[in-house]
């Protein structure tokens, strides 16, 4: 006959599932943040591909001193930041306010929101160019765009000389100083230092390790388990990285080889996390939907808890968009 201890044991385990998924439920609830000169991660998109209403595109901001940096520019990202300032009161994240960026890789779920992040602020009056930094490619990129809405600046500039308004007419706010990168410390300022480091994925791509004066921070992009994530956290204060469950891959055999190519499963994530040693893993761009009507072949929050959590014994939560760390 099994121990006491043997019969409750899931039962301890599903239990400490639901408390830290309790928490990152709560923490779509959490009220405005005070103002605060330390550190703070604000998930601005989590989600993946999937149009999913309650996950944005991939877009993460780090505000340091009052000061803005994102990394990646999926599918909302403008409106994701004004959310932040109005629901969490990080005004910081103003869309004027966003001028530094990081790209991870090319795909169109992480950079299908650089029109936005380049003409809506402009048009709302940003005065100053955005500073973009990315793999190769990143300047074409930029150049199409621009040659893609030469209308609406012509429109908008003409319109400005006409006298019919002056918001959002600044022409140093629509410019876009776009930087090609490699592996290294690739920006620096009186708050930061941003080091990029390469990952694995279907094309070029980077991850990115921040320092500020109180954290370091360790965000993945898409990729499939590399040594350099290892080395690039070796104990920092949070690592952000992507996952994809087992559950779901189980209903997505067409994926499989795709997976173990260029994503990173529960198992891969916990034994990487296990080497590098976050304080905190957040768990973004996972194969999840937090509302079945939405997607009821993705996996949910919970279940991804606790493919983690049977693997890892580190503190992990599952980001969910306008959670504040």
């Amino acid at each position: 006959m099994p121990s006491h201890g043997a019969l409750f044991r899931p039962l301890i385990i599903v239990t400490a599932c639901l408390l830290i998924l309790t928490t990152s439920l709560n923490a779509q609830q959490q009220p405005p943040t005070s103002p605060t000169n330390k550190t703070q991660i604000v998930l601005l998109g989590t989600g993946n591909p999937p149009a999913d209403p309650d996950r944005s595109g991939p877009a993460t901001a780090i505000v340091v001193n009052g000061n803005a940096y994102l990394v990646d520019f999926g599918a909302g990202v403008v409106r994701r930041a004004k959310a932040a300032v109005a629901d969490r009161g990080i005004t910081a994240l103003e869309p004027t306010n966003l001028r530094v960026v990081f790209v991870t890789h090319l795909h169109s779920d992480h950079t299908v929101g650089y029109p936005d992040l380049i003409f809506t602020p402009w048009v709302l009056g940003r005065r100053v160019p955005l500073e973009v930094y990315g793999p190769t490619g990143i300047k074409d990129m930029t150049a199409h765009i621009f040659e893609a809405y030469r209308a609406d600046f012509e429109s908008r500039s003409k319109q400005f000389a006409e006298n019919l308004y002056t918001v959002g007419t600044f022409p140093e706010g629509r410019k876009v100083n776009a930087h090609e990168i490699k592996s290294g410390i690739v920006y620096k300022d009186a708050n930061v230092t941003v080091t990029a480091f390469p990952t694995k994925h279907t094309m070029e791509s980077y991850g990115y390790r921040f320092d500020t004066p109180d954290r370091s921070i360790v965000i993945s992009g898409d990729t499939n388990p590399t040594q350099a994530t290892i080395d690039a956290c070796r104990g920092c204060d949070t690592l952000i990285h992507e996952v994809l469950t087992h559950e779901w891959l189980g209903k997505r055999p067409d994926f499989h080889n795709y997976a173990a190519r260029y994503h990173t499963t529960t198992t891969q994530l916990a034994e990487l996390a296990s080497q590098a040693k976050p304080r905190l893993l957040i768990l973004y761009h996972a194969s999840i939907a937090w509302r079945p009507v939405v997607d009821s072949q993705r996996t949910r929050p919970e279940e991804l808890l606790r493919e983690m959590m049977t693997r890892y014994s580190g503190h992990v939560v599952v980001g969910r968009d306008l959670d504040v760390y």
